[in-house]
């Protein structure tokens, strides 16, 4: 007599196992056989890295910072600055290469450019006095003579053992602000200087001709006399005198004695 039981259904794990393994067997095989043909390239499975080492980074940085100092003194100094720019994004707080581009960008012509490269360079190195000389010639390129003398005497406190740092920045630097002063204080005094020439008026009646000339003479000033008596006679004179003036500018002022 046989017995009943129910029978167990066999569940759709089992055949996704099944086919997984299967998929998975076929792919070994096409594998091994791509790698026996020689078909597969290595480099291209292997995974890429993106980023740089920083070690890759600084020596690209050196190379970079040479070659823009070659173009640099072969004049080119562009493309020297295209250089540097690229070398500084990888290292932005190289202080030597900022300094390097501050005097080229000095060599162009671009003062304001310069200053700001220079101070970026002693911020970045502020015991370094060739970067401090560089800073004080660009603010005296720019007219600044008192910023770059207080450049220039901290670099001569850094080292001043330099000759060319005394005598062609530092004293040179002070000379200028010296002259710089005495012409403003000699335009000050120019401007500031009272007239020397007065006028005064004189009644007839208080003094005689002889004694307005010579007072005339002896102050420089000029008088000018009025007539307290009015009558023909003097409008009479008056006539005459006009008479003889035969053109007067428009600005001129005639002044009776």
């Amino acid at each position: 007599m046989t017995t009943f039981g129910w029978k167990r259904k066999a569940g759709s794990g089992v055949v996704r196992n099944a086919s997984q393994a299967f998929e998975q067997e076929s792919k070994d095989e096409d594998l091994d056989n791509e790698v026996t043909r020689g078909e597969v390239d290595w480099l291209t499975l292997a995974p890429k890295k993106r980023m740089i080492s920083l070690e890759d980074a600084k020596a690209k940085s050196e190379r970079l910072r040479e070659e823009g100092s070659i173009l640099a003194h072969a004049e080119r100094y562009w493309e020297a600055i295209k250089k540097w720019d690229e070398a500084l994004l990888l290292t932005p707080s190289d202080s030597k290469m900022l300094e390097m581009k501050a005097q080229a960008l000095m060599s162009v012509g671009e003062v304001f450019p310069a200053v700001q490269t220079a101070q970026q360079a002693v911020k970045a190195d502020p015991t370094w006095w060739e970067a401090r000389q560089t800073l004080g010639r660009a603010q005296l390129n720019l007219g600044e003579v008192k910023m770059a003398v207080r450049s220039f005497s901290k670099a001569v406190m850094l080292n001043p053992a330099d000759k060319e740092l005394w005598e062609d920045d530092l004293f040179w630097a002070c000379s200028v602000r010296d002259r710089m002063t005495t012409v403003k204080s000699t335009d000050i005094a120019t401007t500031s200087k009272p007239s020397s020439v007065s006028v005064s008026v004189v009644a007839d009646s208080v003094s005689s001709d002889s004694e307005e000339e010579a007072a005339s003479k002896s102050s420089g000033s000029v008088v000018l006399r009025t007539s307290v008596s009015a009558g023909e006679d003097q409008v009479e004179r008056d006539a005459e005198e006009t008479k003889k003036v035969l053109r007067v500018p428009p600005n001129y002022v005639h002044l009776r004695g």
